[in-house]
């Protein structure tokens, strides 16, 4: 029976290894088509780039700067899979302002994007 992922490892440039919680998620982004469709038929495809979005939560800790991790931009972010796929996003910002759940394990919803996630060959 093979591995499926479960575990993935979040590295921002500057804080290193994220405490992250289960349910992380990756939206590679790259070349996106959108159908074209005429009176009778499809007449093709038209491309856009979207860029990429990670989604994970943190959990808040003792000297852990969350105003920092909100002012990220020009990152480089790695989202490495416990299946061994390894991918990269540059030019990476935090898109949305840092709330803490009290009570919920100090759980902290975070969302960055960037160019279009490259994957790495892990060897």
């Amino acid at each position: 029976m093979s591995m499926t992922h479960g575990i993935a490892y979040i590295k921002v440039t500057g804080f290193g290894l994220l405490r992250t919680l289960p349910g992380a998620k990756l939206k590679l982004g790259g070349t996106k088509r959108d159908p074209v469709v005429g009176a009778s038929s499809v007449h093709g495809f038209a491309e856009s780039i979207e860029p990429a979005l990670l989604e994970c939560e943190i959990s808040l800790v003792p000297g852990f700067s969350l105003a920092a991790l909100q002012a990220v931009r020009d990152a480089t972010i790695t989202y490495e899979a416990d299946t061994g796929q390894r991918y990269v996003i540059r030019d990476a910002f935090c898109t949305e302002t840092m709330e803490v759940n009290a009570g919920e394990g100090g759980k902290v919803p975070c969302k960055f994007s960037g160019q279009p996630a490259e994957e790495e060959i892990v060897s």
